[in-house]
């Protein structure tokens, strides 16, 4: 519940908030009854209920003056929590208010920032240390555990989605899940993770080779980066996501490999590891100022490997800030 979080501090995965002119109420159930006092913040009623949370939010919408239409977030509901709706509130008018809070989300303060960037710091502490255990033969499970429980050690407080480690021909699937293949020598090594600070996430990738690079594995490696620097260069506020993506796809696709790179450029990263805005070809979102998005261009060879680099930045009237400090060059482990 990234929303009711954003918008009142509560932690917990049960729950309405119900926002009426001039009032706000969050309705949860007993098992959060301690927690929502103590996150809460000031402003923001509480409704604890003992039967379940569609009849408390009935309740609150007779005794409240909010009206027949309310508004709801029609992305997140599911088609059996919007029957019970009906069901529970049969003289409501019920109405998808579209991403209201996701645009209001999109822009962080410098608070929320922080957080990212310390999320940022905990996960290239987690990649530093890991890098020095990396040996030929450990599989990609035994790999993906060790980074797991070095971000875990490092204060992570969950992980914002399953870290993603590939190796050799297997770098070339964009979201793999690790499996029991060894690394060998020549290996391309993706490895794709986050961590979580204050509920903020981070997200960043970086492709190393195992042993000596070939000089296929040095060009393919070397369009990425140059493509993550145009995008980067391109990512200030005002600036059209559309722009972003093209800065980055214009320079995969000058090197011929304009079809090998099948995903957008990037996308918004806060409480939740995708959110607004999207950077890619079809959106039609204006980056503004506090923007934080990634900037993940990538070239996948079926069959050989792939390379993808992410840094996570934020938009500004002067340009992009980078919040990712790990070295993006090709190194060699």
């Amino acid at each position: 519940m990234p929303s009711i979080r954003w918008l009142t501090g509560f932690t917990g995965s049960s729950g309405f908030l119900l926002v009426e002119p001039g009032s706000a109420t969050l309705i949860t159930d007993f098992r959060y009854e301690a927690q929502a006092s103590e996150e809460v913040c000031d402003g923001v009623s509480v409704a604890i209920t003992a039967t379940d949370l569609f009849a408390e939010l009935a309740r609150c919408l007779d005794e409240g003056a909010s009206g027949p239409r309310v508004g709801f977030e029609d992305h997140v509901l599911t088609v059996k929590d919007r029957r019970a709706l009906g069901e529970s509130c049969g003289a409501v008018t019920w109405e998808a208010a579209g991403p209201l809070v996701d645009e209001l989300r999109s822009t962080k303060d410098p608070g929320e920032i922080e957080a990212i960037s310390r999320a940022v710091r905990m996960a290239e502490s987690a990649l530093s240390e890991v890098l020095g255990i990396v040996t030929e033969g450990m599989t990609e499970t035994e790999l993906a555990a060790e980074l797991v429980y070095r971000l875990r050690r490092a204060g992570s407080e969950t992980l914002p989605f399953d870290p993603i480690v590939a190796s050799g021909p297997r770098s070339a699937l964009p979201h793999a899940h690790p499996g029991e293949r060894k690394l060998r020598e020549g290996d391309f090594l993706l490895l794709d993770f986050g961590a979580r600070v204050d509920g903020y996430c981070s997200d960043m990738t970086r492709t190393f080779v195992l042993g000596s690079a070939a000089r296929w594995q040095r060009e393919v490696h070397g369009v990425v980066a140059e493509a993550v620097e145009r995008a980067i260069a391109a990512a200030c506020a005002g600036a059209t996501a559309q722009a972003v993506d093209r800065a980055a796809r214009d320079v995969i696709v000058a090197a011929g490999y304009g079809d090998r790179f099948g995903h957008g450029t990037g996308h918004g990263v806060g409480l939740e590891v995708h959110e607004r805005p999207s950077v890619n070809a079809r959106s039609r979102e204006t980056l503004a100022s506090g923007n934080v998005v990634t900037i993940e261009p990538a070239v996948y060879l079926p069959g050989r490997g792939g390379v993808r680099l992410e840094e996570v930045v934020v938009a500004g009237e002067d340009g992009a800030a980078v919040l990712t400090g790990f070295p993006r060059d090709l190194r060699e482990l």
